[in-house]
């Protein structure tokens, strides 16, 4: 089981993703915006960070670009996730340093199989 932080903007997603993360019985806390999980993930210490790319106050390439240059978070794996994900976002996504990328909508294996390769579980 792993602590996982969801920063997420939007109910109904933080929701879904929460259930799918409940399946594999990670603990999670939840942010919702950019700020917000910054500050949590400074307290919790995530062992994982899912993040949408687009939310208000702080979006998730400039939370990721934070966190790299952080070195207290810098090695936290990074998931970013959109609704409107483009093979260019992708790579602006892995150039800034994320861990996996997934773009909406995913299926609830895409998501679990995701969160165990950025975990390093991906045998499991």
């Amino acid at each position: 089981m792993a602590k996982v932080l969801l920063i997420e903007d939007d109910d109904s997603s933080r929701d879904y993703i929460l259930q799918i993360l409940r399946l594999d019985e990670h603990e999670t806390v939840r942010a919702a915006d950019g700020r917000q999980g910054l500050a949590l993930m400074r307290q919790s210490r995530p062992d994982l960070v899912i993040c949408d790319v687009i939310m208000p106050h702080l979006g998730g390439y400039a939370v990721l670009e934070t966190m790299r240059a952080d070195t207290q978070l810098s090695g936290v794996p990074v998931l970013l996730f959109s609704g409107a994900m483009t093979q260019a976002g992708r790579e602006i996504g892995m150039q800034r340093g994320a861990t996996e990328i997934l773009a909406k909508p995913f299926s609830v294996e895409q998501m679990r199989g995701a969160v165990r390769r950025c975990l390093g579980q991906d045998g499991a």
